[in-house]
């Protein structure tokens, strides 16, 4: 069972205390990596938080600048918001709402938060890569086979069938932001000093420019398990995001 160790953040506006939690790896079972470079473990996304929006006053803030205090005995008495009520914006990933409500609040931060330089602009950018990603993510390689290997009862593969539609629905409707959220993801990686090349063949293959992608993917040499299934889905003319590994 995954287990986590407490840190403390003080917001510094209201100067409210926030509780985190930080995943202890050695109680990692089983990670799951995807081409879009989001790690789940246990079920559990456990990339960082790169921006913090106050549950006491609403104030966002850049958690990397501050020192975590890992002392509980340091809030001298305050009351400290729960891990649930700040990571990820509150939003329940579990619910069709909760992520619909995740890609909203990443494009808020862009439109009203700033000015962002590159590197923030990039961060945030990405989470909302996978926030889009994570509409469709939980259908990747769910069949009914799930019911016949005694996984899922039949009733619990119906709902989960059901949600993972809606969320693909959502997901179509949003091609304009998607796309536009890639292109400005691309720019802003072609314009580094050394861009990673298989970074930019995944973020045009995602966008659908399967030429550039192809492109990208050719400066590199190297033949790993994940260039190997890139080169391939790729070929495929494949947009949507596939695990790597896990």
């Amino acid at each position: 069972m995954i287990s986590f160790e407490n840190y403390y953040l003080q917001c510094p506006c209201c100067k409210s205390w926030l509780t985190g939690k930080q995943v202890l790896l050695e109680t990692i079972s089983q990670s799951l990596l995807y081409s879009d470079g989001l790690i789940i473990s246990n079920s559990i996304p456990i990339n960082k938080q790169i921006i913090v929006l106050c549950p006491a006053c609403a104030v966002y803030f850049w958690p990397h600048k501050q020192t975590p205090v890992k002392d509980e005995a340091l809030l001298m008495g305050f009351h400290s918001y729960p891990w649930s009520s700040w990571y990820l914006f509150g939003c329940n990933l579990l619910s069709n709402p909760g992520r619909v409500a995740l890609v909203k609040h990443y494009w808020y931060v862009l439109q009203k938060i700033g000015p962002l330089d590159e590197k923030q602009e990039i961060v945030i950018r990405k989470s909302l890569l996978w926030a889009y990603n994570d509409l469709y993510r939980d259908s990747i390689g769910f069949s009914i086979k799930e019911v016949f290997d005694g996984m899922l009862s039949f009733r619990s593969w119906i709902i989960l069938k059901l949600l993972h539609k809606r969320n693909l629905k959502f997901y179509e409707s949003e091609q304009s932001g998607f796309q536009e959220n890639l292109l400005r993801l691309i720019e802003i990686t072609e314009s580094l000093p050394e861009p990673d090349p298989a970074e930019l063949a995944e973020l045009y293959r995602e966008a659908g420019n399967f030429e550039k992608a192809a492109e990208a993917i050719s400066s590199i040499k190297r033949r790993t398990h994940f260039i190997t299934s890139l080169i391939n889905y790729i070929q495929k003319g494949e947009r949507r995001v596939f695990k790597v590994a896990g």
